[in-house]
């Protein structure tokens, strides 16, 4: 039988258009992985596959502009970013204190009273707010939006199609990330920072009503920014020395092409491997089945 295809992306800001608007995982990975090894397609996959060169997501040749991965590719990835991730992790241990003290605007905001809560959706149901503040703190502000942010001042990961990051895997659900955080622009007051799992209730939820979520206080956002950023250069050197190693996997997966693209998905695999082996640590304890909000006013702290 074959195996499930999963969409995953990542963008500094929300595209226009979500990527699940335009791709159907259980299409067309299977069709995409097809072209790319030269295999015929009948009247319908033809049809399909124009559909996609049409919105630049396949070149005209047919093959697929962003990473599609079979299930050995899509294992083999998973198994160099956990190497990245456990990296991340001991830097991340090695610095708990310091990390400790500085994310305490968040434990703080998450832990005030809030008018609404339904469900536990702000600090993820059943989590402690110390322990959901360090998730936000550490998966959401720091590693994920504030490295990608210094990524890009890089050069490493600029998006392709000027707008979003996009990769179809084969396997288990894990192969395309579990974990994410994104922010949504708040016409002129700022930025709602989301960090979980999108496909949780949660999720959805918190962007209903984004004036609902806990707001860091703009007076104790430049010393976060002033920690993201510091403790940021030190991730985004991990991740430069690990690209020899991740470098011949996506040399064999179809629409890797574009290294920024291929990067996004890598770090956002070794990103989960570091939450987990936090988690293993008892440093933090994400809402496993659940999402986190806060708001920020600096642009910076949203990644941009």
């Amino acid at each position: 039988m074959a195996e499930a295809w999963h969409l995953g992306w990542w963008a500094p800001l929300a595209p226009a258009v979500d990527p699940d608007e335009l791709i159907d995982p259980s299409v067309h990975g299977g069709l995409l992985a097809a072209v790319a090894a030269g295999s015929p397609l009948d009247h319908l996959g033809q049809a399909r596959l124009s559909t996609l060169k049409g919105v630049g997501l396949a070149g005209p040749d047919g093959r697929p502009r962003f990473p599609v991965a079979r299930a050995e590719q899509a294992k083999a990835l998973r198994a160099a970013a956990a190497d990245l991730g456990r990296a991340i992790a001991r830097l991340v241990a090695g610095e708990w204190s310091r990390l400790e003290v500085e994310y305490e605007p968040v434990h703080a905001t998450l832990a005030a009273p809030r008018a609404f809560d339904p469900g536990g959706a702000w600090g993820g149901a059943g989590s402690p707010p110390h322990e959901s503040g360090s998730f936000l703190m550490v998966g959401g502000l720091l590693l994920d939006l504030g490295v990608r942010r210094l990524l890009r001042r890089q050069g490493l990961a600029a998006p392709p199609f000027g707008s979003a990051f996009v990769w179809l895997a084969e396997g288990e659900r894990e192969s395309a990330g579990v974990w994410f955080a994104r922010a949504i622009p708040l016409a002129g007051r700022g930025y709602l920072i989301r960090c979980g799992r999108p496909a949780a209730p949660e999720w959805t939820a918190l962007g209903v009503d984004p004036e609902a979520a806990p707001a860091v206080s703009a007076g104790r956002e430049p010393a976060l920014r002033e920690l993201t950023e510091g403790f940021g250069w030190s991730v985004v050197r991990l991740v430069e020395d690990a690209l020899p190693a991740l470098d011949p996997v996506r040399r064999r997966i179809p629409g890797a092409d574009d290294e920024g693209a291929f990067l996004a998905w890598a770090y956002t695999l070794a990103v989960d491997a570091a939450l987990e082996a936090l988690t293993s640590r008892g440093l933090i304890a994400p809402p496993l089945d659940g999402a986190l909000a806060v708001r920020v006013t600096d642009p910076a702290l949203a990644g941009m």
